[in-house]
């Protein structure tokens, strides 16, 4: 059974845990590793963030980690326009 309840549990696996700042409106990944070297690896979820810009408390967000490629933003998005278009008519 996979454990993805814990700071150490996600690491292992592969994902990430960010959180966001409703009051500054900024996403931000937490440093995984160095959270578990720290020895904060038992922590289980959720876990109390604030803000380091204005100290609001965070909103969590796990997510599995994706590849990323030079330009991407890390999430799929509709391709443009154009191929779409030139791959309709392909077919």
């Amino acid at each position: 059974m996979i454990d993805l309840g814990t700071l150490a549990g996600l690491l292992e696996h592969r994902h990430e845990i960010a959180a966001y700042c409703p009051r500054c409106d900024r996403w931000s990944v937490l440093p995984l590793a160095e959270l578990v070297a720290a020895g904060y690896g038992s922590r289980r979820l959720p876990i109390t963030v604030r803000c380091r810009d204005c100290g609001a408390p965070g909103r969590l967000q796990v997510r599995p980690r994706v590849r990323s490629r030079f330009g991407s933003v890390g999430w799929v998005q509709p391709p443009p326009a154009s191929s779409a278009a030139r791959s309709a008519s392909s077919h």
